[in-house]
């Protein structure tokens, strides 16, 4: 697999701690008796933990999301002063805003099917202009679709898989104790297949903005863990990883993953319908501490405060006030072990639901018919504007690149060895094979196959003879040294108004 301009971004939060990397060596059945000694028992949790990770990991993938254009970093910063390049032809400068949305996120993700559906974290796939994943065996396979749901950072990667991919068992997350042995399995900073085990410190973390209690556990989570699993020791997945909590920009023991039970109705609509339906009330709430519960003069904490009412919701239309308390949703009542996904749990359009608030010193019953929400936009994707064929000295619509040649100041300028000859990349249109393998604006191609190339004309004529079915492997050179890839191509398809192939 082939990524020549590779930034791992911060996807949820920074950590800084040690991973294993997952052997293939199968681990020993762990005996049924009660170890004897300390490292009999250390011995045993060895084996349960490799016992859970190997079950697992042939379900793991690594993803990968490209957005904006690909630029090496000289070439980014010419294109930020606004610099043209050394060509016979104008060239349509980059604008800022397409330079500062760039950004290739590398997260984690878990099989769902044999078919092809892939389970991540939204924040690591939304608004990509490309999406590829990198199974355990090696395969690299494109998504055909990706549906993502913000509201609980959850997202279905759907990819066209020749083989048969291994799924990932879902275990039961409700039965998570504090203490529970668990064990994370990611591909943190690309490092796939990597595994870390620590405990659960909390079973049901409520943080702000997420509409579900969290894991909250020890096992090390890093940039590139996001949409990893949370297993327990028998090798069933009962999280997905969504970062770690820091306040310094590093880990610092605690990791957040959803639990998986929370997740399946997300999940199985993104998988039908590519987006979820949610019932709308239109407030909000947040729980009420025992300091608060005093203030307001309540027997208890339990409840849930109206911190707002949206104008001309159903709730507002029912007559619901902000500063009202919710004690009670259909006859149940609101305490510590209710979850406020219940209120738009059953979404029977127009149904009429009855809540009951204290509101001062009275308790009232208020009915409020249960509307739903429209199918969310689609995540906007980076589209800079795209230059004319006339830009270039050669566009190959094979590959997807425009090509100019290099002079002497311009290879300065892109910190490239002196003396570098060859085809320079302008231009990568978005979703070309070159695009999603990696090849961008400010690499020189020096050799297609076993010819060398010198420049624009040697690369028009090595190429002249080039069939869809013919591998091509380029050799390419960057300020970061040289790069060698090997592309396949299929038959030509539109992608941005330009005839484009497709890759393998």
């Amino acid at each position: 697999m082939n990524i020549a301009v590779r930034s791992l971004a911060s996807l949820l939060f920074l950590g800084c701690m040690a991973t294993i990397t997952l052997s293939p060596v199968v681990a020993a059945e762990p005996s049924e008796d009660v170890a004897s000694t300390p490292n009999d028992a250390a011995r045993q949790l060895s084996k349960l933990i490799r016992k859970a990770a190997n079950e697992a990991s042939p379900g793991l993938v690594t993803v990968y999301a490209l957005r904006g254009p690909r630029m090496t970093t000289p070439w980014r910063l010419r294109a930020a002063a606004g610099r043209h390049h050394t060509s016979p032809a104008s060239f349509q400068r980059q604008t800022a805003s397409s330079i500062d949305l760039s950004s290739d996120d590398q997260g984690s993700g878990l099989v769902l099917d044999a078919s092809g559906c892939i389970l991540t974290c939204s924040h690591v796939v939304s608004g990509a202009n490309a999406v590829f994943v990198r199974t355990a065996d090696g395969q690299q396979l494109h998504a055909a679709k990706v549906s993502c749901d913000p509201v609980t950072d959850l997202a279905v990667i759907h990819v066209d898989a020749a083989e048969q991919l291994t799924p990932v068992q879902f275990g039961d997350s409700d039965a998570v104790e504090i203490g529970d042995w668990v064990v994370s399995l990611a591909s943190p900073y690309d490092l796939d297949q990597s595994i870390s085990a620590g405990i659960v410190t909390t079973a049901g973390r409520w943080v702000s903005s997420c509409p579900y209690p969290l894991i909250q556990n020890d096992a090390a989570t890093n940039p590139g863990s996001s949409g990893g699993a949370l297993l327990n020791l028998n090798g069933k997945v009962i999280g997905l990883i969504i970062g770690g909590y820091s306040t310094r920009g590093e880990f610092q023991g605690i990791g957040l993953a959803i639990p998986i039970n929370a997740a399946k109705d997300i999940i199985q609509q993104l998988r039908i319908q590519g987006y979820v339906q949610r019932g709308y009330f239109g407030f909000d709430t947040q729980q009420i501490s025992p300091e608060m519960a005093s203030l307001l003069k309540l027997s208890n904490s339990d409840g849930l405060y109206v911190t707002d009412v949206m104008q001309a919701s159903p709730a507002h239309q029912a007559g619901m006030l902000e500063g009202d308390v919710l004690t009670t949703f259909d006859g149940h009542r609101i305490d510590e072990s209710f979850d406020p996904q219940s209120f738009t749990a059953d979404l029977t359009p127009s149904k009429k639901h009855i809540f009951t608030v204290n509101r001062g010193k009275e308790a009232v019953e208020i009915e409020v018919e249960l509307q739903l929400s429209l199918p969310p936009a689609i995540n906007p994707r980076v589209t800079p504007e795209q230059p004319s064929k006339e830009s270039f000295e050669f566009f190959d619509s094979q590959l997807g690149i425009g090509l100019n040649r290099i002079d002497k100041v311009l290879a300065r300028e892109l910190d490239l060895p002196f003396g570098t000859k060859g085809a320079l990349v302008t231009h990568v249109a978005m979703d070309s094979i070159a695009y999603r393998e990696g090849i961008a604006a400010g690499m020189v191609i020096t050799r297609i196959n076993d010819h060398s190339i010198d420049s624009v004309t040697t690369y028009r004529q090595t190429i002249a003879s080039r069939t869809p079915a013919q591998p091509t492997m380029l050799l390419l050179q960057s300020n970061q040294g040289k790069h060698l890839m090997m592309l396949k191509i299929k038959e030509p398809r539109n992608v941005n108004g330009l005839k484009l192939n497709q890759t393998e």
